[in-house]
């Protein structure tokens, strides 16, 4: 076993000296790691400052004194700094990106394509829930999970025609949490989530990849929106840029990029908008924020439809300025549904659009009861 060679005191002073954990490491001739190894122990005794650690800022200190006013131990509070957390995101999602393979192109299938619209949405499936039948009336996992969006596509792709054109849908809250603990990342509540959110992340990209290679057999091109939830805001940051640089040598597939909290389509003549539901709550206000931001496609269409999901649940509300429709959920209830009294039925839909008359028909999947 090797030797310390720097004592707590003399690391306490060098790092409060500006130097680095390796720089500190060259200085003794020790291995980074071990430094870092101390340094964290260190910081645990609030003995050492983590006012410099990337994408903290300080929110505050807290000191303990003895009766003379010497300073016995310090804690220094810290909170994400968010522009700082944002930046470093970015850099890692940019490197991320770059390491993907790239998806080879799909020649267009010999198909009569008909002049229309698929549009799948999955809204709210919760990859990583857990339920217990016993408590909840059903199970579900992550493994369910995969298996129904699965069986959801095998059915949808069958059942639609060959539109020319075709939108996933990704909807928000795909993921169950947003990191390594499962909590909601603002409100930071509890999760039961039944796997590591490594496991989450490949089996979203994997399911997606699945379902875009199902489409591009039956549709001429695939568009992919992907939106944030409130369970997944920064998870499906990284699923966009990973779908857009997986495609990016697949001509007939694009990804919209934007970090928009509100996403739209234009077909001929029918508007499409998607929101997951959970910022802009009133329908009214949603169709209102669609005609400000495109006002130009809003002022030319012949039919609207705005797209949300978030409270797990069917609703549609048709006004003047269009119909918005809350879409239900593939998943199965967990406890936070269940003991709320939350038992709304199961199910996803491909809702079929002609570019001059808007919806011209939908086919509903229901996880028990297929017809596979």
């Amino acid at each position: 076993m090797s030797q310390r060679k720097i004592s707590d005191e003399q690391l306490i002073a060098e790092y409060n000296n500006g130097l680095t954990y390796k720089q500190i490491a060259e200085k003794y001739g020790m291995s980074k790691r071990n430094v870092e190894r101390l340094g964290a122990k260190l910081a645990k005794r609030g003995l050492l400052s983590t006012r410099r650690a990337p994408g903290f800022g300080v929110n505050g200190e807290s000191l303990l004194v003895d009766k003379n006013g010497n300073v016995i131990m310090r804690w220094i509070k810290t909170a994400r700094d968010r522009d700082e957390m944002e930046q470093l995101m970015e850099v890692a999602r940019d490197a991320f990106a770059s390491e993907l393979p790239r998806a080879k192109s799909v020649e267009v299938p010999d198909i009569d394509f008909q002049k229309s619209l698929a549009l799948y949405p999955v809204f709210d499936l919760h990859i990583g829930a857990l339920a217990h039948k016993a408590e909840c009336g059903e199970s579900y996992d992550t493994g369910i999970a995969e298996r129904v969006l699965n069986d959801f596509f095998d059915y949808a792709v069958g059942a639609a025609p060959m539109s020319e054109k075709a939108v996933l849908l990704l909807g928000g809250d795909l993921l169950h949490s947003d990191g390594m603990v499962p909590v909601t990342p603002i409100s930071g509540h509890i999760l039961d989530q039944d796997s590591r959110y490594a496991k989450l992340v490949y089996v979203a990209i994997r399911s997606v990849r699945r379902a875009v290679g199902k489409m591009l057999l039956n549709h001429k091109d695939v568009e992919i929106q992907v939106l944030s939830g409130n369970h997944d805001q920064s998870g499906m940051i990284w699923l966009r840029a990973a779908l857009a640089a997986f495609y990016e040598d697949e001509p007939r597939v694009t990804v919209d990029v934007s970090p928009a909290i509100v996403h739209h389509t234009q077909y001929g003549k029918t508007f499409l908008a998607y929101h997951h539901g959970h910022t802009i709550k009133k329908p009214e206000n949603l169709l209102s924020a669609c005609v400000a931001d495109w006002r130009e496609d809003f002022g030319k269409s012949a039919a609207v439809y705005a797209h949300c999901g978030h409270w797990h649940h069917q609703r549609l509300i048709e006004s003047s300025l269009g119909v918005v429709e809350y879409h239900g959920t593939l998943a199965g209830k967990d406890a936070y549904s269940t003991n709320g009294g939350w038992r709304s039925r199961r199910l996803a839909a491909v809702i079929i659009y002609s570019p001059d008359h808007g919806e011209i028909g939908r086919f509903v999947y229901y996880p028990e009861y297929s017809i596979l």
